[in-house]
Formats: C-alpha cells, sequence, structure tokens
C-alpha cells in the first residue's frame, strides 16, 4: 500500500512528489494537499498519513490536539528552520520524530544581516528619501565605517558563523559572540571572534546582531536593561526570533535615544499588528523588513530540497538529519 506523505506547505502536490522522487528508489507514496484545507479536514488527514511536510507560512499549527489523531504518522517535516508552530512535545510523546531544515537558509540570513549592519551605519535609507526629495545632504547624511568597529553576535549557530565568516574582510576592530556553549580555541581563532559575556557584549559592540534560537531562559534578552547598556551609538539586529527582544523597551530606546537604531525582520505578529510600538516610532535608522531574511531564491530551494531529502529517507527508513527530538 501507498504511503501518504501530507502537505501542509503551499506547494503543488505534483511538485512536492516530483521533489521527493529526486531520491532514487523512494517507494510508493501518495502526496495529498492540506494548505487550504479547514482545521477538522487536516485532523482527518493527520489520521492516515505516514509523513507530514509542514507549513512554511506557520498558518497551520501543529497541537497536542492535531498529533493526537496521527496512527501511523512517523514524520513531521518541517520546511524552514524554525518549528515553534509544532507542539514537539506532544509530537515526541506520541513517538513522532519532527525535523527542520536547519542551516539551510544561513547564507541569506548572514547576508541580510549584514547588508542590515551597512544600511544602519551608512544612514542609507535617509541618503535615499532626502536625495529622492531633491534634496543634496552630502554633509548631514553622516555615514559611518564597518571598519575599526565592534560587531556582537548573539547565538553563535550556523547563521552566526556564516556572519561572522563575512565580517573578517571589513577589518573590524573586534567580532565579539555570546553562547551558551563557548565555542573551542580552535574555532575562535578560524572564526576570528572572541567570546564575551552578555554584559560586555552589550556595552562594547557597535552592532548587535542576534541568531540564537527561542528558548525560555532567554525570551527578552534584549530587555530595557540590556538596551540602557548598549551604546548611544549602536544598532539593535534581530533576524532570529522576535521574542528575544522587548518590542516595547526597543522602540522606546529608539525614540528616546538610549541606542542609534535597528533593523528588525521578525514581529511578535506576523503579519505585523497595527497595534505593534515600533510602528509607532520615527526614525529612519529603524528598518523593518517582512521576515524575509532567508527568503531568498537560493535559500528557499535549498530548504525545499533538503525536506524532501529527509521525507524520502524517512520512505526508504533510513536515517534522518536535522531532527529536533
Amino acid at each position: 500500500m501507498a504511503k501518504i506523505v501530507f502537505s501542509l506547505a503551499p506547494l503543488p502536490p505534483e511538485i512536492v512528489e516530483l521533489l521527493i522522487r529526486q531520491s532514487p528508489d523512494v517507494p510508493d507514496f501518495q502526496v495529498i494537499a492540506g494548505h487550504d484545507m479547514p482545521e477538522e479536514a487536516v485532523k482527518k488527514n493527520f489520521a492516515r498519513a505516514d509523513v507530514v511536510l509542514g507549513d512554511f507560512t506557520f498558518q497551520h499549527k501543529i497541537t497536542a490536539d492535531t498529533v493526537s489523531a496521527a496512527k501511523n504518522l512517523k514524520l513531521i517535516q518541517q520546511p524552514s528552520v524554525g518549528y515553534q508552530h509544532i507542539d514537539v512535545e506532544a509530537c515526541t510523546v506520541r513517538g513522532i520524530k519532527v525535523a527542520n531544515t536547519a542551516g539551510a537558509n544561513a547564507v541569506s540570513v548572514a547576508e541580510h544581516t549584514i547588508a542590515w549592519g551597512l544600511c544602519l551605519l551608512k544612514n542609507m535609507f535617509h541618503a535615499h528619501t532626502s536625495t529622492r526629495s531633491g534634496q543634496w545632504e552630502q554633509m548631514n547624511i553622516k555615514p559611518a565605517e564597518l571598519q575599526g568597529k565592534v560587531w556582537g553576535i548573539v547565538g553563535l549557530g550556523y547563521i552566526g558563523r556564516m556572519v561572522a565568516e563575512r565580517l573578517q574582510p571589513f577589518r573590524l576592530n573586534r567580532i565579539l559572540y555570546y553562547d551558551i556553549l563557548r565555542q573551542e580555541p580552535s574555532v575562535e581563532r578560524k572564526l576570528g571572534v572572541e567570546y564575551a559575556g552578555m554584559a560586555e557584549l552589550l556595552s562594547q559592540a557597535d552592532v548587535i546582531s542576534l541568531h540564537a534560537p527561542l528558548t525560555e531562559s532567554n525570551r527578552a534578552i534584549i530587555n530595557q536593561s540590556a538596551l540602557n547598556a548598549m551604546k548611544p551609538s549602536a544598532y539593535l539586529i534581530n533576524v532570529a526570533r522576535a521574542e528575544l527582544v522587548d518590542e516595547q523597551a526597543l522602540a522606546e530606546a529608539i525614540r528616546r535615544g538610549t541606542i542609534a537604531g535597528a533593523g528588525i525582520d521578525v514581529f511578535s505578529e506576523e503579519p505585523i499588528s497595527s497595534n505593534n510600538p515600533l510602528l509607532g516610532v520615527e526614525s529612519e535608522k529603524l528598518l523593518f523588513s517582512p521576515h524575509v531574511a532567508g527568503v531568498t531564491d537560493e535559500g528557499a530551494g535549498r530548504i525545499i530540497n533538503m525536506a524532501a531529502a529527509n521525507i524520502a529517507r524517512q520512505l526508504k527508513r533510513e536515517k534522518l538529519v536535522s531532527l529536533v527530538n
């Protein structure tokens, strides 16, 4: 009997099938498209699915109630790095494996991070809007160089490491990093980074970028106290998880000049709510993007191919990669 791959991703089922069949010797399977199904229908299809391809738009939450219907389900393959919409604990209790695509979009996010840093230091948004309006503020833009600055990286995983690697040609004074696990000295030397406590990183860095996964221990790690510890000339970049930052505290910090500005790609409510306190801040050094740091064509291709290959491994009963439980 053909195995059932139930896809919550907004992709045509024939494309999902084609991607899975790129792996050789995959046993017979059928793809059922579920992205546009109501939740009750989704739950019914969980009851017969062998594998679920998750929703990279995060619209379909996979809760304890959802997986309670599963009878044959062995793997939920999430086609993204984030999997906060999946109740992993409930899956683990039921013996269901959960995998993501860690590292697949790391290059995209790292490039976005450095682009934010350069745009903020160079005051590019003001330069663009001012010149576009017919002004010629050559002496008022006051761009700064990245060379000689201190960059602080919070979370030295796949993305944090790629940021560090890509910063090396800029000849920074120091690249500091904070992580719950310190790297071996050989890794630090290779990446050109120095380990620092959070307090030192906050007080020393000219640019701080966040790349840590969300845990209960680091929720709102950038709060009012942390922002007060930063330089008034410093910039914050968040391309990780919105919950790492207290948005109200950040809005107040930029409004009051506690820090110089920020580049934000992730928000507590997405699509962004009209009530988000950051939208009330009038600053050309507060830059937004709609959670697209990892959404390049190249990154998306690596993500979906990695997810499809892991589904093929499950169907062939081979060892899985990037498991989170």
